[in-house]
């Protein structure tokens, strides 16, 4: 890992064993942060009603290991699980808590498995989140994880065959406010890229979250209340790439959708599990 830029981390990442809890952290999020965060990615806030994105919950995960006093920099999403209950609403005051749930080796780095919970002022579980990231070496573009078998199941197969939805235009200026907290350089600084191996600065495969979601509430006619998603991030998403919007609809919902790069590959694909709608907040 490179020198962490936000000066919050003072501490090793020896500590981040399994069974390693961070400090519940309590707080809300406002209106004004979820219309920034959605700006950068193309997206009209007013489609979420007064509810909030899940995939907020997925960066502030990553904000809570950094503000535990651990780097970030460097470290790659790979894998998030989400399974909502029910919908936050802007302005709620919620806990978020969770663990690291198992580390392990892998071709580029150190695998970090980590679980999280938001939780209601009233002790309910309102989300859960999982997620796997990879703590990159300085050694070139990174190779997803996984066994020789499962690479010749070809991971990129719930991705291809999908029907387009639309597209979104990644831009310098989006990419690098939506990292605006500056604690993971390599979505903003030319140099910091090219030191792990990518052409130019790459996008927080959250924005890829948010763009899925967003096809997920456009085509249910307003925001999930019960949601069961994994997202995938497979490539990097630079900065200067359009991305094509492509879906599959099973049930009556999207079942499948993925962010597809310009030279036909996956950059993310997400897997719907189960979802319902109601009426928007």
């Amino acid at each position: 890992m490179l020198p962490d830029p936000s000066g919050q981390a003072t501490r090793s990442d020896d500590e981040l064993a399994p069974g390693f809890a961070f400090t519940p952290w309590t707080f809300a999020v406002d209106a004004a942060y979820q219309a920034r965060k959605l700006a950068c990615c193309g997206i009209d806030p007013a489609i979420w009603g007064d509810v909030l994105d899940p995939s907020h919950f997925a960066l502030l995960t990553i904000r809570h290991v950094n503000r535990d006093g651990f780097s970030i920099n460097g470290s790659v999403h790979m894998i998030q699980h989400y399974r909502q209950h029910a919908p936050v609403r802007i302005g709620e005051e919620i806990t978020l808590q969770g663990r690291i749930t198992g580390i392990e080796p892998a071709p580029r780095g150190t695998l970090m498995h980590a679980g999280f919970e938001v939780v209601r002022a009233d002790g309910s579980i309102a989300m859960e989140l999982s997620r796997t990231s990879v703590r990159m070496d300085q050694e070139g573009e990174r190779k997803g994880p996984g066994s020789a078998a499962a690479r010749a199941e070809n991971p990129d197969a719930p991705a291809l065959g999908l029907a387009r939805i639309g597209e979104k235009q990644l831009t310098p200026e989006g990419v690098g406010n939506y990292s605006d907290d500056k604690m993971n350089r390599i979505h903003d600084d030319p140099e910091i890229a090219r030191q792990f191996g990518f052409r130019a600065p790459i996008a927080a495969g959250i924005m890829g979250s948010h763009i899925m979601m967003e096809a997920l509430v456009r085509d249910g006619g307003g925001p999930p209340q019960q949601l069961a998603m994994e997202v995938r991030f497979r490539r990097p998403m630079f900065w200067d790439e359009l991305l094509t919007v492509t879906g599959e609809r099973t049930n009556g919902h999207l079942s499948r959708v993925a962010l597809m790069k310009p030279e036909g590959k996956p950059a993310c694909f997400g897997l719907v599990d189960s979802v319902s709608y109601g009426s928007r907040g």
